[in-house]
């Protein structure tokens, strides 16, 4: 701080205590002037009001600022471009079936002309729409006068810069998160793809299961990483039963997506203790989620195990399931351990991010709005299998 500003702020404390009267400090000995007055003055309240008034102007302003950053794991997004290439996406559905092509052995060498078969599609998945924060307004005038600095409104701005990008990746955040919920309650239109493992661990062991508390019990989780690992193997040979339309389906390792709930990867730690588990979790496709989707106000597992989902292009059956009778395009089903599935099982874009201002001279105040375009797809042609746990008795 420089020399001269301890005066002024003195100066301006004490006018506050004695008043416009009093000693002004320009130098030490009225420094020691004012001091005295202070100290010796009649009025009790003068001393009180002098160092409440100084606590008052000499502070620092510190302002808080931390920026949002969710999204460094999310496997879904697309850009513009991507996204639109994804919007129209052809391709073959199944393979034909291979058989002997005797032309060889023809001794005329004429070829053998057979004819080929084709399954493909041609489809257009979901649409992009434009999404935009609440208006920020700043007034530079009025604000300078709030502020010590230049820089401190400065900061200030930032904060509130900060703030608005935060809007903007909570929504990217909430985007994903329906976008996956949607594509898990596609799943459940097959028992392939929509694996109770509560059910299985009944047949087997005979021991019931809680679709609630399944944290909590050692050898069902031992059991849950087991045959998840056994069955997620079978995605990477071609199959039609991993999908939801026959189609002929396989996925590199690179395109393998674990969405694992975290709880499971604490049961794991927990009870596994084993080094299975260490190469497992370091995949760099495994992601931890703390809730399937954004529903309920409390961390019961009955709110962090579920999804909520209304989607007309839902279109499941869940009669074959014996916990849940929802049908047709509306779905809420809870207990949900993991999600495994193919990269382009579902994807989101939220891309082409612009931040629009507009200065006001006559008011002296700027409005930003940060805008950006948002959407998801799902493809129920490509694999994907939820893993659950639903209430089953002991045998």
């Amino acid at each position: 701080m420089a020399y001269n500003q301890i005066y002024g702020i003195v100066n301006d404390v004490t006018e506050m205590a004695l008043g416009a009267s009093a000693i002004k400090a320009v130098d030490s000995t009225t420094l020691a002037q004012v001091g005295g007055q202070i100290l010796s003055a009649q009025n009790p309240w003068v001393l009180e009001t002098f160092m409440n008034g100084l606590c008052g102007v000499d502070y620092e302003t510190r302002i808080k600022s931390k920026e949002y950053n969710p999204l460094t794991k999310i496997n879904s997004y697309r850009t513009t471009d991507d996204f639109g290439l994804y919007l129209r996406k052809i391709q073959r559905h199944n393979i034909g079936d291979v058989t002997e092509n005797s032309s060889y052995k023809a001794q005329d060498w004429t070829y053998y002309n057979g004819s080929l078969s084709e399954n493909w599609t041609d489809r257009i998945f979901g649409v992009v729409a434009g999404a935009e924060t609440e208006p920020l307004i700043v007034s530079r005038k009025q604000l300078a006068k709030c502020f010590h600095s230049p820089a401190e409104m400065a900061s200030f701005i930032d904060m509130l810069d900060t703030g608005m990008m935060n809007d903007v990746k909570v929504a990217m955040e909430s985007c994903d998160t329906i976008a996956r919920a949607t594509a898990i309650g596609s799943c459940f239109a097959s028992t392939n793809t929509a694996v109770d493992l509560g059910a299985i661990y009944n047949t087997i062991t005979g021991k019931a299961t809680d679709k609630y508390n399944w944290i909590y019990d050692a050898d069902l989780i031992r059991f849950m990483f087991v045959e998840m690992k056994r069955i997620v193997e079978r995605l990477k040979s071609m199959n039609r039963l991993y999908n939801n339309e026959n189609a002929d389906r396989f996925t590199r390792d690179d395109e393998l997506i674990f969405d694992l709930h975290n709880d499971f990867v604490v049961g794991m730690d927990g009870y596994l203790q084993n080094t299975l588990i260490s190469p497992f979790l370091s995949l760099p496709t495994v992601n931890k989620v703390t809730r399937w989707q954004a529903i309920g106000d409390d961390v019961s597992a009955e709110d962090v195990h579920k999804i909520s989902i209304e989607n007309d292009n839902l279109n499941v059956d869940t009669t074959a399931f014996s916990d849940y009778t929802t049908t047709g395009k509306e779905l809420e089903m809870d207990g949900i351990v993991a999600f495994v599935h193919d990269v382009e099982k579902y994807a989101t874009v939220c891309d082409d991010f612009r931040v629009c201002t507009a200065t006001n001279s006559l008011q002296e105040m700027t409005t930003s709005v940060a805008k950006f375009d948002k959407g998801y797809a799902i493809d129920t042609s490509e694999q994907g299998i939820v893993f659950y746990v639903g209430d089953h008795a002991s045998a």
